[in-house]
């Protein structure tokens, strides 16, 4: 069998692995049969030399034709890059999924440590345990959060501790990290010795960044394609992040709320509703009735 070779956004190589086009797909709860049927479309397709952006174009124009739900829940990664360059909104859609498992949230500008000030992102709050997250926003997904920025971030955490004893601040119990990038290999064994907790876009295997976002449908309303960059803004600045949060609103509400007209507050909730649940896809349940007619039938 001919190994075909793509090329990633660094300009590395790796041969293709159609598995882990499959993989993509199963974690986007794309049905079994449309995994084989789209993963042997596209793999038809590819080449040598083929990039990683355009085997991404070819699964939405294929995942277009079946379920647009599903589209959307394809493209979580390139979703949460709409989320930059910047990387305050990352922060603000990292804080509401913790607010969706239950954690309250704030955003501190500076805290005072024992030696100087330092910034924190997000402070944690559950169960009587106050938690620094340091967000690493990353431009590519291929690119990775080093040893040294979790030496850092371990670095400013042990301060503001060493602060809290001096009444300067709040006192942490634990640190994480949390990115859309990946994780060092340096970097897991530092924090699994210090007792960091490093959440990756692939890391750890079955508690990874992309694991919370689909355990419960924790889509960004970036996943949504057809939004701007002045409608991300509004949203973002009533903390509308999360496609869930917008779904329980009435097309009134949500177009008061963020400055829309109310057709298109009602196209966005039906986008946000059909990546929370694909089976209210109208096109995929018109796709499905059509696959079960028999040859013949009309």
């Amino acid at each position: 069998m001919q190994h075909m070779y793509i090329v990633k956004s660094t300009g590395e190589t790796e041969n293709f692995n159609k598995e882990k086009l499959r993989g993509g797909l199963r974690r986007a709860g794309v049905p079994s049969h449309l995994v084989d049927r789209i993963s042997n479309a596209v793999a038809e397709r590819v080449k040598n030399g083929t990039t990683t952006r355009q085997i991404a174009s070819l699964v939405n124009e294929q995942l277009k034709r079946e379920s647009r739900a599903h589209m959307y829940r394809y493209t979580l990664r390139e979703g949460l890059l709409k989320l930059g360059p910047a990387g305050f909104q990352f922060e603000k859609y990292v804080g509401s999924i913790l607010n969706a498992y239950g954690y309250g949230t704030s955003y501190p500008e500076e805290l005072h440590g024992a030696c100087v000030d330092h910034e924190v992102d997000i402070m944690a709050k559950k169960d009587g345990k106050t938690i620094m997250v340091e967000v690493k926003f990353r431009n590519d997904f291929d690119y990775f959060v080093k040893l040294r920025d979790v030496m850092a971030a371990w670095t400013r955490f042990q301060d503001l501790n060493d602060g809290a004893k001096l009444g300067k601040c709040p006192k942490f119990d634990s640190l994480w990290i949390v990115t859309n990038g990946k994780i060092s290999s340096r970097s897991m064994k530092f924090g699994e010795c210090k007792g960091i907790r490093l959440l990756g876009w692939n890391y750890p295997k079955d508690e990874s960044f992309a694991h919370f976002v689909d355990h419960t449908a924790l889509y960004p309303v970036t996943v949504l394609h057809e939004l701007n960059s002045r409608e991300l803004s509004s949203l973002s600045d009533r903390g509308l992040m999360l496609c869930r949060d917008l779904a329980t609103r009435t097309p009134k509400q949500l177009a008061r709320a963020a400055g829309l007209q109310v057709g298109r507050a009602e196209t966005i909730l039906r986008n946000c509703r059909m990546v929370i649940d694909p089976a209210s896809d109208p096109h995929a349940a018109k796709f499905s009735a059509k696959a079960r007619r028999k040859p013949g039938t009309a």
